[in-house]
Protein backbone atom coordinates (compact mmCIF):
# COMPACT_ATOMS: atom_id res chain seq x y z
CA UNK A 1 0.00 0.00 0.00
CA UNK A 2 2.14 2.73 -1.54
CA UNK A 3 -0.60 5.72 -0.67
CA UNK A 4 -1.41 7.61 2.45
CA UNK A 5 -3.56 6.53 5.35
CA UNK A 6 -5.61 9.58 4.55
CA UNK A 7 -6.57 8.57 1.46
CA UNK A 8 -7.08 5.04 1.72
CA UNK A 9 -8.10 4.05 5.00
CA UNK A 10 -11.69 5.36 6.33
CA UNK A 11 -11.26 8.69 9.03
CA UNK A 12 -12.88 5.36 11.56
CA UNK A 13 -9.90 3.59 11.63
CA UNK A 14 -7.41 6.47 11.91
CA UNK A 15 -9.92 7.34 15.08
CA UNK A 16 -9.77 3.91 16.40
CA UNK A 17 -6.15 3.06 16.16
CA UNK A 18 -5.42 6.79 17.90
CA UNK A 19 -7.60 6.06 20.64
CA UNK A 20 -5.94 2.53 21.25
CA UNK A 21 -2.36 4.27 20.77
CA UNK A 22 -3.41 7.00 23.04
CA UNK A 23 -4.77 4.04 25.80
CA UNK A 24 -2.04 2.02 26.25
CA UNK A 25 0.75 5.03 26.11
CA UNK A 26 -1.35 6.43 28.83
CA UNK A 27 -0.79 3.54 31.10
CA UNK A 28 2.53 2.78 30.10
CA UNK A 29 4.11 6.08 30.43
CA UNK A 30 2.43 6.21 33.41
CA UNK A 31 4.47 2.93 34.94
CA UNK A 32 7.22 4.33 33.67
CA UNK A 33 7.47 7.52 35.18
CA UNK A 34 6.97 6.17 38.28
CA UNK A 35 9.81 3.58 37.79
CA UNK A 36 11.77 6.94 36.68
CA UNK A 37 11.07 9.32 38.17
CA UNK A 38 9.12 8.22 41.48
CA UNK A 39 6.06 10.09 39.91
CA UNK A 40 2.76 9.43 41.11
CA UNK A 41 3.43 8.61 44.62
CA UNK A 42 5.64 6.15 43.65
CA UNK A 43 9.21 5.22 45.25
CA UNK A 44 10.92 5.76 41.88
CA UNK A 45 14.23 3.91 41.03
CA UNK A 46 15.71 2.97 43.99
CA UNK A 47 12.19 1.51 44.85
CA UNK A 48 12.28 -0.44 41.49
CA UNK A 49 15.52 -1.79 41.73
CA UNK A 50 14.95 -3.04 45.35
CA UNK A 51 11.66 -5.19 43.79
CA UNK A 52 13.81 -6.18 40.64
CA UNK A 53 16.54 -7.55 43.14
CA UNK A 54 14.02 -10.23 44.52
CA UNK A 55 12.09 -11.02 41.62
CA UNK A 56 15.70 -11.97 40.37
CA UNK A 57 17.06 -9.40 37.76
CA UNK A 58 20.20 -8.83 37.64
CA UNK A 59 21.82 -6.14 38.06
CA UNK A 60 18.42 -4.74 39.53
CA UNK A 61 19.46 -0.87 38.96
CA UNK A 62 20.29 -1.23 35.44
CA UNK A 63 17.36 -3.15 34.59
CA UNK A 64 14.90 -0.93 36.79
CA UNK A 65 16.68 1.95 34.48
CA UNK A 66 15.85 0.23 31.28
CA UNK A 67 12.28 -1.36 31.95
CA UNK A 68 11.58 2.64 32.60
CA UNK A 69 13.34 4.34 29.70
CA UNK A 70 11.26 1.24 27.23
CA UNK A 71 8.31 1.94 28.97
CA UNK A 72 8.39 5.86 29.21
CA UNK A 73 9.90 6.64 25.52
CA UNK A 74 8.00 3.72 24.10
CA UNK A 75 4.80 5.22 25.74
CA UNK A 76 5.35 8.84 24.38
CA UNK A 77 6.53 7.66 20.83
CA UNK A 78 3.42 5.43 20.70
CA UNK A 79 0.98 8.63 21.38
CA UNK A 80 2.78 10.77 18.76
CA UNK A 81 2.81 8.34 15.97
CA UNK A 82 6.40 8.78 16.06
CA UNK A 83 8.97 5.74 14.68
CA UNK A 84 5.98 3.18 15.57
CA UNK A 85 8.11 0.24 15.00
CA UNK A 86 10.44 1.05 17.48
CA UNK A 87 7.95 2.22 19.78
CA UNK A 88 5.84 -1.24 20.02
CA UNK A 89 8.98 -3.21 19.55
CA UNK A 90 10.06 -1.70 22.97
CA UNK A 91 6.17 -2.41 24.17
CA UNK A 92 6.04 -5.38 23.20
CA UNK A 93 9.33 -6.50 24.92
CA UNK A 94 8.38 -5.17 28.25
CA UNK A 95 4.95 -6.74 27.98
CA UNK A 96 6.30 -10.27 26.90
CA UNK A 97 8.79 -10.00 29.77
CA UNK A 98 6.04 -9.07 32.43
CA UNK A 99 3.63 -11.62 31.09
CA UNK A 100 6.26 -14.17 31.81
CA UNK A 101 6.77 -13.16 35.14
CA UNK A 102 2.97 -13.24 36.19
CA UNK A 103 2.45 -16.11 33.63
CA UNK A 104 2.21 -18.82 37.07
CA UNK A 105 -0.29 -17.25 38.19
CA UNK A 106 -2.61 -17.90 35.85
CA UNK A 107 -4.64 -15.54 34.00
CA UNK A 108 -6.91 -13.91 36.24
CA UNK A 109 -5.73 -10.60 37.80
CA UNK A 110 -7.32 -11.05 41.01
CA UNK A 111 -4.75 -13.91 41.27
CA UNK A 112 -1.66 -12.02 40.30
CA UNK A 113 -2.12 -13.01 36.73
CA UNK A 114 -1.54 -11.30 33.15
CA UNK A 115 -4.54 -10.94 31.90
CA UNK A 116 -4.31 -6.72 32.23
CA UNK A 117 -0.82 -7.69 30.33
CA UNK A 118 -2.30 -9.55 27.60
CA UNK A 119 -4.79 -6.92 26.89
CA UNK A 120 -2.12 -4.00 26.52
CA UNK A 121 0.35 -6.59 24.56
CA UNK A 122 -2.70 -7.12 21.68
CA UNK A 123 -3.19 -3.55 21.52
CA UNK A 124 0.44 -2.93 21.00
CA UNK A 125 0.60 -5.63 18.42
CA UNK A 126 -2.63 -4.39 16.83
CA UNK A 127 -0.66 -0.78 16.25
CA UNK A 128 2.43 -2.34 15.53
CA UNK A 129 0.77 -4.52 12.24
CA UNK A 130 -2.03 -2.07 11.45
CA UNK A 131 0.13 1.06 11.60
CA UNK A 132 -0.27 4.67 13.75
CA UNK A 133 -2.82 5.41 11.21
CA UNK A 134 -3.01 8.99 9.67
CA UNK A 135 -3.52 11.22 12.81
CA UNK A 136 0.53 10.33 13.61
CA UNK A 137 4.06 12.21 12.93
CA UNK A 138 4.70 8.85 10.79
CA UNK A 139 1.96 9.93 8.57
CA UNK A 140 3.04 13.47 8.25
CA UNK A 141 6.67 13.32 7.93
CA UNK A 142 5.62 11.20 4.87
CA UNK A 143 6.45 7.81 5.90
CA UNK A 144 3.80 5.40 3.85
CA UNK A 145 3.44 2.36 2.39
CA UNK A 146 3.34 -0.86 4.09
CA UNK A 147 3.46 -0.84 8.58
CA UNK A 148 2.70 -4.79 8.23
CA UNK A 149 6.20 -6.08 7.06
CA UNK A 150 7.89 -3.69 9.60
CA UNK A 151 5.54 -4.54 12.21
CA UNK A 152 5.96 -8.52 12.26
CA UNK A 153 9.63 -7.25 12.73
CA UNK A 154 8.96 -4.80 15.11
CA UNK A 155 6.63 -7.87 17.02
CA UNK A 156 9.27 -10.20 16.71
CA UNK A 157 11.53 -8.33 18.12
CA UNK A 158 10.62 -7.00 21.30
CA UNK A 159 9.02 -10.78 22.03
CA UNK A 160 12.39 -12.13 21.40
CA UNK A 161 14.07 -9.72 23.68
CA UNK A 162 11.22 -10.04 26.25
CA UNK A 163 11.73 -13.90 26.53
CA UNK A 164 15.68 -13.35 26.46
CA UNK A 165 15.36 -10.88 29.76
CA UNK A 166 12.67 -12.84 31.26
CA UNK A 167 15.25 -16.29 30.39
CA UNK A 168 18.16 -14.07 32.16
CA UNK A 169 16.65 -13.26 35.27
CA UNK A 170 17.50 -15.63 38.28
CA UNK A 171 15.04 -17.86 40.89
CA UNK A 172 13.48 -15.09 42.90
CA UNK A 173 10.12 -14.16 44.00
CA UNK A 174 8.54 -14.99 40.59
CA UNK A 175 4.78 -14.67 42.58
CA UNK A 176 1.99 -11.67 42.07
CA UNK A 177 4.44 -8.61 41.60
CA UNK A 178 4.21 -7.59 45.10
CA UNK A 179 6.95 -7.55 47.92
CA UNK A 180 6.78 -10.89 49.62
CA UNK A 181 5.77 -10.71 52.83
CA UNK A 182 8.30 -13.44 54.39
CA UNK A 183 9.73 -16.42 53.08
CA UNK A 184 8.62 -18.31 50.15
CA UNK A 185 6.79 -21.27 51.24
CA UNK A 186 6.94 -24.96 49.55
CA UNK A 187 5.21 -24.67 47.35
CA UNK A 188 5.84 -21.46 45.65
CA UNK A 189 9.41 -22.54 45.47
CA UNK A 190 8.72 -25.59 43.61
CA UNK A 191 6.93 -23.38 41.33
CA UNK A 192 9.53 -20.82 41.00
CA UNK A 193 12.22 -23.70 39.71
CA UNK A 194 9.36 -24.96 37.52
CA UNK A 195 9.57 -21.64 35.62
CA UNK A 196 13.51 -21.62 36.07
CA UNK A 197 13.56 -25.24 34.35
CA UNK A 198 10.98 -23.87 31.39
CA UNK A 199 13.56 -20.36 31.08
CA UNK A 200 16.32 -22.62 30.80
CA UNK A 201 14.61 -25.12 28.06
CA UNK A 202 13.86 -22.48 26.07
CA UNK A 203 17.09 -20.23 26.41
CA UNK A 204 18.81 -22.44 23.46
CA UNK A 205 15.29 -21.32 21.24
CA UNK A 206 15.69 -17.57 22.11
CA UNK A 207 18.96 -17.68 21.21
CA UNK A 208 18.08 -19.33 17.96
CA UNK A 209 15.42 -16.99 17.41
CA UNK A 210 17.74 -14.35 18.40
CA UNK A 211 20.24 -14.77 15.83
CA UNK A 212 17.65 -15.42 13.09
CA UNK A 213 16.27 -11.79 13.40
CA UNK A 214 19.29 -10.52 13.49
CA UNK A 215 19.94 -11.72 9.63
CA UNK A 216 16.96 -10.87 8.65
CA UNK A 217 17.37 -7.11 9.85
CA UNK A 218 21.16 -7.03 8.89
CA UNK A 219 19.49 -8.99 5.32
CA UNK A 220 17.54 -5.69 5.24
CA UNK A 221 19.78 -3.06 5.68
CA UNK A 222 22.37 -4.47 3.40
CA UNK A 223 19.73 -5.23 0.44
CA UNK A 224 17.95 -1.86 0.71
CA UNK A 225 21.27 -0.14 1.69
CA UNK A 226 23.76 -2.17 -0.58
CA UNK A 227 25.32 -2.29 -4.38
CA UNK A 228 22.61 -4.32 -5.88
CA UNK A 229 19.53 -3.58 -7.21
CA UNK A 230 16.36 -4.69 -5.39
CA UNK A 231 14.89 -6.15 -8.08
CA UNK A 232 17.66 -8.79 -7.95
CA UNK A 233 18.21 -9.22 -4.35
CA UNK A 234 14.88 -7.88 -2.40
CA UNK A 235 14.72 -6.68 1.30
CA UNK A 236 13.87 -9.50 4.41
CA UNK A 237 10.11 -7.07 4.36
CA UNK A 238 9.72 -8.22 1.40
CA UNK A 239 11.08 -11.84 0.97
CA UNK A 240 9.48 -12.82 4.63
CA UNK A 241 6.04 -11.85 3.72
CA UNK A 242 5.94 -13.72 0.48
CA UNK A 243 6.92 -16.60 2.66
CA UNK A 244 3.97 -16.75 4.86
CA UNK A 245 1.89 -16.78 1.74
CA UNK A 246 3.66 -19.39 0.40
CA UNK A 247 3.26 -21.09 3.34
CA UNK A 248 -0.47 -21.32 3.37
CA UNK A 249 -0.33 -21.84 -0.30
CA UNK A 250 -1.75 -25.31 -1.04
CA UNK A 251 -0.20 -25.94 -4.08
CA UNK A 252 3.16 -24.80 -2.89
CA UNK A 253 3.21 -27.10 -0.27
CA UNK A 254 2.23 -29.78 -2.36
CA UNK A 255 5.70 -29.29 -4.00
CA UNK A 256 6.87 -29.07 -0.96
CA UNK A 257 5.13 -32.83 -0.39
CA UNK A 258 6.65 -33.61 -2.94
CA UNK A 259 10.41 -33.01 -2.25
CA UNK A 260 10.20 -33.94 1.26
CA UNK A 261 8.71 -37.92 0.16
CA UNK A 262 11.75 -37.79 -2.14
CA UNK A 263 14.67 -37.11 0.70
CA UNK A 264 12.34 -39.71 3.35
CA UNK A 265 11.89 -42.55 0.86
CA UNK A 266 16.13 -41.79 -0.21
CA UNK A 267 17.36 -41.77 3.11
CA UNK A 268 14.97 -45.04 4.19
CA UNK A 269 16.57 -46.71 1.40
CA UNK A 270 20.13 -45.52 2.74
CA UNK A 271 19.40 -46.70 6.00
CA UNK A 272 17.95 -50.04 5.24
CA UNK A 273 21.45 -50.82 3.07
CA UNK A 274 23.84 -48.60 4.70
CA UNK A 275 23.03 -49.37 8.86
CA UNK A 276 23.38 -53.52 8.05
CA UNK A 277 26.42 -52.86 6.50
CA UNK A 278 28.10 -50.74 8.62
CA UNK A 279 26.96 -53.57 11.24
CA UNK A 280 29.16 -56.39 8.83
CA UNK A 281 32.22 -53.73 8.54
CA UNK A 282 32.40 -52.52 11.67
CA UNK A 283 31.79 -56.15 13.37
CA UNK A 284 34.44 -57.72 10.85
CA UNK A 285 37.91 -56.63 10.33
CA UNK A 286 38.99 -58.38 7.08
CA UNK A 287 35.44 -57.91 5.44
CA UNK A 288 36.78 -54.34 5.80
CA UNK A 289 39.73 -54.53 4.49
CA UNK A 290 38.56 -56.51 1.33
CA UNK A 291 35.85 -54.02 1.00
CA UNK A 292 37.51 -50.22 1.76
CA UNK A 293 38.94 -49.59 -1.62
CA UNK A 294 35.12 -50.05 -3.43
CA UNK A 295 33.74 -49.09 -0.13
CA UNK A 296 35.95 -45.35 -0.88
CA UNK A 297 36.06 -45.37 -4.66
CA UNK A 298 32.62 -45.15 -4.68
CA UNK A 299 32.26 -42.60 -1.90
CA UNK A 300 34.46 -40.30 -4.37
CA UNK A 301 31.83 -40.42 -7.11
CA UNK A 302 29.96 -37.15 -6.63
CA UNK A 303 26.36 -37.11 -7.10
CA UNK A 304 25.89 -34.84 -9.45
CA UNK A 305 27.30 -37.13 -11.85
CA UNK A 306 25.56 -39.79 -11.78
CA UNK A 307 22.26 -37.62 -12.45
CA UNK A 308 21.80 -38.07 -16.30
CA UNK A 309 22.42 -42.31 -16.00
CA UNK A 310 19.89 -42.06 -13.38
CA UNK A 311 17.47 -39.61 -15.71
CA UNK A 312 18.13 -42.47 -18.37
CA UNK A 313 17.39 -45.11 -16.65
CA UNK A 314 14.48 -44.35 -14.29
CA UNK A 315 13.25 -40.60 -16.07
CA UNK A 316 12.95 -36.75 -14.58
CA UNK A 317 10.45 -38.10 -11.31
CA UNK A 318 10.37 -38.71 -7.67
CA UNK A 319 12.20 -42.28 -8.28
CA UNK A 320 15.27 -40.36 -9.90
CA UNK A 321 15.63 -38.00 -6.78
CA UNK A 322 15.04 -40.75 -4.01
CA UNK A 323 18.11 -43.23 -5.45
CA UNK A 324 19.99 -39.54 -5.85
CA UNK A 325 19.10 -39.11 -2.31
CA UNK A 326 19.93 -42.55 -1.25
CA UNK A 327 23.26 -42.88 -2.96
CA UNK A 328 24.55 -39.74 -1.83
CA UNK A 329 23.13 -40.04 2.13
CA UNK A 330 24.31 -44.01 2.52
CA UNK A 331 27.57 -42.83 3.05
CA UNK A 332 27.11 -40.81 6.59
CA UNK A 333 24.98 -43.62 7.56
CA UNK A 334 27.43 -46.25 7.00
CA UNK A 335 30.47 -44.90 8.18
CA UNK A 336 28.74 -43.73 11.41
CA UNK A 337 27.49 -47.25 11.68
CA UNK A 338 30.79 -48.59 11.22
CA UNK A 339 32.47 -46.50 13.46
CA UNK A 340 30.07 -46.64 16.29
CA UNK A 341 29.90 -50.47 16.24
CA UNK A 342 33.74 -50.33 16.41
CA UNK A 343 33.63 -48.23 19.65
CA UNK A 344 30.75 -50.36 21.42
CA UNK A 345 31.40 -51.68 24.69
CA UNK A 346 34.11 -54.64 24.28
CA UNK A 347 33.54 -56.36 27.50
CA UNK A 348 29.73 -55.93 27.07
CA UNK A 349 29.85 -57.66 23.85
CA UNK A 350 32.34 -60.45 25.43
CA UNK A 351 30.66 -61.15 28.49
CA UNK A 352 27.18 -61.73 26.22
CA UNK A 353 29.65 -63.99 24.28
CA UNK A 354 30.79 -66.01 27.03
CA UNK A 355 27.30 -66.44 27.92
CA UNK A 356 26.83 -68.37 24.50
CA UNK A 357 24.41 -65.39 23.13
CA UNK A 358 23.97 -65.83 19.04
CA UNK A 359 25.19 -63.59 16.91
CA UNK A 360 22.20 -61.90 16.08
CA UNK A 361 20.94 -61.03 19.64
CA UNK A 362 24.30 -59.26 20.22
CA UNK A 363 24.11 -57.29 17.41
CA UNK A 364 20.49 -56.29 18.37
CA UNK A 365 21.08 -56.46 22.28
CA UNK A 366 24.77 -54.96 22.65
CA UNK A 367 26.36 -53.57 19.38
CA UNK A 368 23.24 -51.78 18.39
CA UNK A 369 22.08 -49.52 21.40
CA UNK A 370 26.40 -49.00 21.72
CA UNK A 371 26.52 -47.37 18.10
CA UNK A 372 23.22 -45.90 18.69
CA UNK A 373 24.69 -42.26 19.19
CA UNK A 374 26.74 -42.09 15.74
CA UNK A 375 23.96 -43.71 14.15
CA UNK A 376 21.64 -41.35 14.62
CA UNK A 377 24.37 -38.36 14.26
CA UNK A 378 25.03 -40.22 10.35
CA UNK A 379 21.37 -39.85 10.41
CA UNK A 380 21.47 -36.03 10.82
CA UNK A 381 23.83 -35.46 8.64
CA UNK A 382 21.66 -37.55 5.83
CA UNK A 383 18.66 -35.10 6.47
CA UNK A 384 20.12 -32.08 5.76
CA UNK A 385 22.54 -33.56 2.91
CA UNK A 386 19.62 -35.39 1.07
CA UNK A 387 17.69 -31.99 1.19
CA UNK A 388 19.96 -30.28 -0.29
CA UNK A 389 20.68 -32.91 -2.51
CA UNK A 390 17.00 -33.07 -3.84
CA UNK A 391 15.99 -29.29 -4.38
CA UNK A 392 19.71 -29.46 -6.11
CA UNK A 393 18.40 -32.21 -8.39
CA UNK A 394 14.84 -30.66 -9.26
CA UNK A 395 16.73 -27.57 -10.34
CA UNK A 396 20.00 -29.52 -12.14
CA UNK A 397 16.79 -31.70 -14.43
CA UNK A 398 14.49 -29.36 -14.36
CA UNK A 399 11.36 -31.67 -13.20
CA UNK A 400 7.60 -30.61 -13.03
CA UNK A 401 7.51 -30.58 -9.10
CA UNK A 402 9.31 -29.84 -5.68
CA UNK A 403 10.70 -26.62 -5.04
CA UNK A 404 13.59 -26.65 -6.45
CA UNK A 405 11.19 -26.29 -9.89
CA UNK A 406 9.38 -23.67 -8.07
CA UNK A 407 12.89 -21.61 -7.94
CA UNK A 408 13.40 -22.69 -11.10
CA UNK A 409 10.23 -21.22 -12.90
CA UNK A 410 10.26 -18.00 -10.92
CA UNK A 411 13.71 -17.77 -12.41
CA UNK A 412 12.60 -18.28 -15.67
CA UNK A 413 9.14 -16.74 -15.36
CA UNK A 414 10.44 -12.55 -15.45
CA UNK A 415 12.79 -13.66 -12.55
CA UNK A 416 10.94 -13.28 -9.12
CA UNK A 417 13.40 -12.85 -6.96
CA UNK A 418 10.91 -12.91 -3.93
CA UNK A 419 9.63 -16.21 -4.78
CA UNK A 420 13.01 -17.83 -5.31
CA UNK A 421 14.30 -16.13 -2.27
CA UNK A 422 10.82 -17.42 -0.48
CA UNK A 423 10.99 -21.00 -1.72
CA UNK A 424 14.81 -20.46 -0.45
CA UNK A 425 14.28 -19.70 3.18
CA UNK A 426 11.07 -22.47 3.27
CA UNK A 427 13.79 -24.90 1.89
CA UNK A 428 16.12 -23.63 4.80
CA UNK A 429 13.00 -24.02 7.11
CA UNK A 430 12.67 -28.04 6.38
CA UNK A 431 15.56 -28.31 7.14
CA UNK A 432 15.62 -27.04 10.33
CA UNK A 433 13.15 -28.72 11.07
CA UNK A 434 14.24 -31.79 10.06
CA UNK A 435 17.11 -30.95 12.17
CA UNK A 436 15.09 -30.43 15.30
CA UNK A 437 13.15 -33.43 14.84
CA UNK A 438 16.49 -35.48 14.33
CA UNK A 439 18.09 -34.07 17.49
CA UNK A 440 14.93 -34.45 19.72
CA UNK A 441 15.12 -37.81 19.13
CA UNK A 442 18.53 -38.47 19.38
CA UNK A 443 18.64 -36.83 22.84
CA UNK A 444 15.71 -38.89 23.79
CA UNK A 445 17.20 -42.39 22.83
CA UNK A 446 20.47 -41.87 23.63
CA UNK A 447 19.98 -39.96 26.71
CA UNK A 448 22.03 -43.05 28.82
CA UNK A 449 24.99 -42.51 26.75
CA UNK A 450 24.76 -38.65 27.59
CA UNK A 451 23.59 -39.10 31.29
CA UNK A 452 20.76 -37.25 30.42
CA UNK A 453 17.19 -37.34 31.61
CA UNK A 454 14.56 -38.79 29.00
Amino acid sequence: MQASYATDVPAAVDAGLLALRLAVAVIITYHGTEKLFGWWGAEGLDGTAAFFARVGYRPPRVMAAVAGLSETAGGVLLALGALTPLATAALVGTFVNVLLLHARNGLSRRRGGFEYELVLLAGTCCVALAGPGAWSLDELAGVRGEFGAWGWVSVAAGALAGVGVSASRTSGDAGSGKPAGGPPSAPRTTAAERVTAVRRRLAPLWRGLVGATALALGFEVFARLGPVDRQLLPPSSVILPKTARLLVDAEFLGEVGHTLRAVLTGIGLACAVAVPAGLLLGSYALLTKALTPIVESLRSVPGIAIIPLLVLVLGQGARMEATLVAFVTAWPLLFNTMYGVRGADRVAVETARSFRVGTLTTWWRVVLPGALPLVLTGLRVALSTGLTVAVAAEIAVGTQHGIGHVILAASHAGFHADVVFAAVTVAGILGFLLNSVTEALSRRVTAWSTGEAS
